[in-house]
């Protein structure tokens, strides 16, 4: 008897150690994912978790408002009219160049076909830059563009990329020519090349059809060649020489055959919106028909890549869609603040936490120890809920937050349904889970169709509510079936 009691003992203790430490790990979880993980970061203790992203309606809104420019710009002409670029003080005075103010927009280029294309530029530029939220609307009289976009850490870098013209052009360094421009492009991209020494960024221009059969020829045209460097003069003072001379000089001449070569190196200039970006030949004739532009040094931290990676998406946001064929300025840029403020959102978080604390204390007066540890189980689903919407960039709104609710108090049905399921003697744990995820996913079946369809939907209320329920649906399906089951199973099954 006494050592059947020891063994009893025994598996009690196994099995409270068990349960003890499922609860702690549900615990220090809920700590990170409703509290965050501190540390200090220059001189000031920051939240290392990621934080939410917040739509407009919930944030606030960055408002620009871009003007057609009717302003001018200084250009040097030569005496035919032909505009000479980079031209020094000491150049327009020596050449008689002629200086003269141009209105940066042409008139008969302020057109309402214009005014749409700029507007539909910088919508593909938005997407691209990543902003998942935004309105852009246009008046059509005066050409003038308002976009609205939320407020966050890369609000200023994105408003910068807006009314950059984006005029791409590849010119011969010394006549000017223009070789290849904006409508050679087809897209422009952002590459990483990690090697043992760090990471090097790439900005990588691919070019259409003809713009791949320009960059060939000028592949094979602009590339650094050797030529003998014996010019008219030598020529004279060779014929002018002795023969013991022409001899000594040709003896010399096999003995310092690099010295007679001379590379010369054709060059093009890349330009955009007239500002040089790079001067170079080229060391192979291009056959695909893309081009590879190092940005930056090798990085070795993540500072110093992401700077990189910047400095590259900014050119490429230029590059991609063609340029804009209006200049604008901007004429407003104003953050308004939502209407619903932080001490709103607070409330309807406290609200939901004891809707919560209420539940549970429902389930343990009802179901005592296993009501225990499904209501600890619940809000460590909760805490994994909130970790999840952050890093999988699930934007908050109105909307949203009413998903999540919906969430919770589905997976409180579940809970409910498979405690009930427990009490049937004739069920094991795992035989009560099975029974309770096939009536509970036939019964939200419609929720999940609406959920992966509404996650496609172009307007950001609808697709950040699809966002929510997939995600809660599939952490409903998954935790349960870890955790919850884990514990019930631990206390009902192991003696």
């Amino acid at each position: 008897m006494k050592k059947e009691s020891k063994k009893t003992n025994s598996k009690n203790a196994i099995k409270r150690v068990k349960i003890l430490t499922i609860c702690l790990l549900v615990v220090l979880i809920s700590m990170i994912g409703f509290f965050g993980i501190y540390a200090q970061n220059r001189n000031q203790m920051s939240n290392k978790v990621k934080d939410y992203s917040y739509s407009m309606a919930l944030k606030g809104t960055r408002t620009i408002i871009l003007q057609v420019s009717a302003g001018t710009t200084e250009v040097v002409k030569d005496s035919e009219g032909n505009v000479i670029e980079n031209a020094t003080e000491d150049e327009i005075k020596e050449k008689g160049y002629i200086t003269e103010e141009v209105p940066n927009n042409k008139e008969e280029d302020k057109t309402v076909e214009n005014y749409k294309k700029s507007k539909k530029i910088i919508e593909k530029r938005l997407d691209y830059l990543g902003v998942q939220e935004y309105n852009v609307s246009l008046n059509e009289e005066t050409g003038e563009i308002t976009v609205e976009i939320p407020e966050d850490s890369r609000t200023d870098v994105i408003v910068s990329k807006l009314n950059v013209m984006g005029k791409f052009e590849i010119i011969d360094a010394e006549t000017k020519e223009v070789l290849l421009d904006n409508s050679n492009i087809k897209s422009s991209d952002v590459l990483y090349n990690r090697t043992e020494t760090g990471t090097r960024v790439f900005l990588e221009i691919s070019f259409n059809k003809e713009g791949k059969k320009k960059l060939r020829d000028i592949s094979k045209t602009y590339v650094k060649t050797e030529v003998e460097n014996n010019s008219v003069e030598n020529n004279v003072e060779a014929n002018s020489t002795t023969e013991n001379e022409t001899v000594e000089n040709n003896t010399t001449t096999e003995n310092t055959d690099e010295e007679n070569k001379q590379t010369i190196e054709k060059k093009v200039t890349m330009k955009i919106d007239g500002q040089e970006i790079m001067s170079t030949s080229f060391d192979e004739e291009m056959k695909e028909g893309k081009l590879q532009l190092s940005v930056g040094q090798v990085a070795t931290d993540t500072s110093e890549l992401q700077e990189y990676v910047t400095e590259a998406q900014n050119v490429a946001v230029s590059l991609n869609d063609g340029n804009l064929p209006l200049k604008y300025n901007v004429l407003k840029n104003q953050y308004i603040l939502s209407d619903i403020t932080k001490p709103d959102l607070v409330i309807v978080e406290i609200v939901m936490a004891v809707a919560m604390l209420v539940g549970i204390i429902i389930l343990i007066a009802e179901y005592k120890l296993n009501g225990l540890l499904t209501g600890i189980a619940y809000i460590g689903l909760a805490a994994i809920y909130t970790l999840l919407i952050r890093y999988a960039n699930v934007t908050l709104s109105i909307e949203s937050i009413f998903g999540i609710e919906i969430m919770l108090v589905l997976n409180y049905i579940f809970t409910l349904r498979l405690l009930k399921n427990i009490e049937n003697k004739d069920n094991s744990v795992n035989k009560a889970t099975i029974e309770t995820y096939k009536k509970f996913f036939n019964m939200v079946l419609p929720i999940c169709i609406l959920s992966i369809v509404f996650c496609f939907v172009r307007w950001i209320t609808i697709s950040s509510f699809g966002m929510i329920l997939f995600w809660g649906l599939v952490i409903i399906a998954i935790y349960n079936a870890i955790i919850t089951r884990s514990l019930l199973k631990i206390n009902l099954e192991e003696k």
